[in-house]
């Protein structure tokens, strides 16, 4: 027989489980936001994930300009603050990065897994020496 699982090993794996999420959450603070210009900064906007636009502001003089021109120039605005919300978050190509994460608690699972596994095995062999013991008469 085996020695003795450790059980606060299991406890272990658990915090261990639960430190890489709060990590996690705590890494995430405040939420990322990008900001952008255009037009020689008569053109700003700001925006939040998962992508979306929360303030734009224009210049009055932006207001002369042909529609196509303005289009252009809010376009590019917008996916400068695109390009600097994906830089803050640290997230290129815009999803989110949780390959570090999950690779953790992959490996927390693959120790959880092994640590039942032995302590389930040392059950059964309790199990028996009782029967035999019971057998036995003793």
């Amino acid at each position: 027989m085996t020695g003795p699982v450790d059980a606060s090993g299991l406890g272990k794996l658990l915090s261990d489980t639960m430190a890489a999420l709060d990590e996690f959450q705590q890494g995430a603070g405040e939420p990322p936001t990008g900001a952008g210009t255009a037009a020689d900064g008569m053109v700003v906007v700001r925006t939040e994930l998962p992508g979306r636009v929360t303030e734009m502001v224009l210049d009055p003089r932006v207001m002369r300009w042909s529609s196509q021109a303005l289009a252009e120039e809010v376009t590019a605005a917008v996916n400068a603050s695109l390009a600097d919300l994906q830089a803050n978050a640290g997230v290129p190509g815009g999803g989110a990065d949780l390959g570090g994460l999950g690779e953790r608690l992959r490996e927390i699972q693959e120790r959880t897994g092994q640590q039942l596994s032995a302590f389930t095995n040392q059950l059964v062999q309790a199990q028996e020496m009782l029967v035999r013991c019971a057998g036995d008469g003793r």
